[in-house]
């Protein structure tokens, strides 16, 4: 399996959208709708087609193929322009682990031995089976009692789990701190102007405006409640099935919380920020023309990086859409290379299931440089294993929680298309 077989699905898949818009422009040669059997054949190449991308989208997974959009920042990196990159001195250590941390070149919870211990700890039945010696190891990684950061392996595989249920960690810009303080992020909210001026004449002043914008560190918490029998079936992969559920649970929390939410206690949504764009006139309708001109009701210095995001269910009505003249040209064009995303009047299309469905007065379209919004994460996750609190119950708990937040720095930057 490499790149050219996702090439060859994505060939198949482009042909039989082909074939479906055939259909429909036969039936509007004829000015009329489609048939019964025009219809299940459209329905039938619609569905096959969905099929092909999502095998596609499947292999380039597993070949680790990037999809377009997107970039990641370690604020540690001076390199990246996170918070540590001023290139300046580090910050001296804050505690003797630290120091040994930083002489060593390996986080505690990254030794052989911890990792040993940790698995060693969540797999067993009963705490007891768990030694002193590897209980010690285990404090090297947290001054909390009980409370463990997971190996870097483990906490990367639930990172990624994360980025599977929506796009705003793909397409957005991600910022990894070490602490969860406040960060304070400036901003120029607008710039002065300069003007002609004559001979000897006194030069008229103007000022940048300046603002701040603010992240915090909200927890997206949940605990896993584990069978006794559960534990000792030693042909249970439990450490797989912990990593998914917490992708499941915390990754839905997150994703809609970066899309839609009110910053009230969770992120601050993008569609909650994006300014003004088009207003649909119709209800649960789109037009070519409506998504033309909210193209370009961003400023081009933004298009240059933009991308669309809409639910599945309103990229159905916008495959269909052309653009007016004598070609008819369709907006929506399928990708064709592995890593490649859908495109609609040249710009990247995104699926994300936590956008609006066109439905009467809600924000069913965005459009815009998705860089522009943030995401913080706190480094690590946090994982505690409660063996007593449900313990009369037969079972074990295992307690998680990631600290972020998400929030849109330069509104002007998306644009929101509203139905009617």
């Amino acid at each position: 399996m490499d790149r050219s077989n996702i090439n060859q699905l994505l060939e198949e898949r482009a042909g039989l959208i082909e074939e479906m818009r055939t259909i429909t422009v036969t039936a509007e040669a004829d000015s009329r709708d489609l048939t019964a059997e025009e219809a299940q054949e459209f329905d039938r190449r619609e569905t096959a087609a969905d099929e092909l991308e999502r095998r596609a989208r499947r292999m380039e997974k597993l070949l680790g193929v990037t999809p377009a959009g997107g970039r990641t920042i370690n604020a540690d990196d001076p390199d990246d322009g996170g918070d540590g990159g001023d290139g300046g001195e580090p910050e001296p250590p804050k505690t003797l682990a630290e120091f040994r941390e930083r002489r060593s070149g390996v986080r505690p919870q990254d030794e052989a031995e911890y990792r040993v211990a940790f698995y060693n700890w969540i797999t067993a039945a009963d705490s007891s089976a768990v030694t002193h010696e590897e209980y010690r190891v285990l404090s090297k990684a947290s001054a909390g009692a009980g409370l463990n950061l997971v190996p870097t392996d483990f906490r990367n595989e639930l990172v990624n789990a994360l980025r599977e249920f929506g796009v705003m960690r793909q397409i957005s810009r991600v910022i990894t701190t070490d602490s969860g303080e406040t960060m304070q992020i400036p901003s120029v909210t607008s710039h002065g102007t300069a003007a002609w001026t004559a001979e000897n004449a006194a030069f008229t002043p103007s000022d940048e405006v300046f603002g701040q914008a603010s992240l915090s560190a909200y927890k997206a918490a949940t605990i896993i409640l584990v069978s006794e029998e559960l534990l000792e079936d030693s042909a249970f992969d439990l450490e797989a099935y912990i990593r998914q559920e917490f992708g499941l649970r915390i990754g839905i929390l997150e994703n809609t919380a970066y899309v839609v939410g009110d910053g009230s206690g969770k992120p601050t949504g993008v569609a909650t920020q994006a300014s003004a764009g088009v207003s649909f006139a119709g209800a649960a309708a789109i037009t070519a023309d409506e998504l033309i001109d909210l193209y370009h009701s961003l400023l081009s210095p933004y298009r240059r990086n933009a991308s669309w995001v809409f639910k599945d269910s309103t990229i159905k009505l916008v495959r269909k859409l052309k653009e007016g003249g004598a070609t008819g040209q369709y907006l929506w064009q399928p990708g064709l290379v592995a890593g490649a995303p859908d495109t609609l009047l040249g710009r990247p299309v995104y699926v994300d299931p936590d956008m609006a469905a066109a439905t009467t007065g809600l924000i069913s379209v965005l459009f815009g440089d998705f860089s522009f919004y943030w995401i913080r994460d706190v480094n690590g996750i946090a994982f505690q294993r409660l063996n007593e609190l449900y313990a009369a119950n037969g079972q074990v708990g295992f307690r998680a929680y990631h600290r972020t937040d998400g929030k849109l720095m330069n509104t002007a930057a998306v644009k929101k298309g509203t139905q009617a």
